[in-house]
């Protein structure tokens, strides 16, 4: 699961150089733990298993979040001009 995850980011970052981590490995813990506790009610560290580090998706959601936090308008009035200068 964590080699679909790692292939989904270079297709959406269009970037092969990206390269397996911990992070990845830890949204594949929370994928499988959600599908778990689906099945059959149990979290992974009651089947065995290594749970996942929450602390490190809340801090990928901040960061995510942050990332999103941007002015629309101004990125659009800088993307105008810049294709003015691109066809020029």
């Amino acid at each position: 699961m964590s080699e679909d995850i790692l292939h989904q980011i270079r297709i959406t970052s269009r970037n092969d150089d990206v390269q397996m981590n911990e992070e990845i490995h830890n949204r594949a813990l929370l994928l499988i733990e959600d599908m778990c506790y689906l099945m059959c009610g149990n979290l992974l560290i009651r089947l065995g298993m290594p749970a996942p580090n929450l602390e490190m998706n809340d801090a990928f959601n901040r960061e995510l979040e942050r990332e999103r936090q941007y002015d629309h308008q101004e990125l659009d009035l800088v993307v105008q001009k810049n294709v003015l200068l691109l066809n020029s």
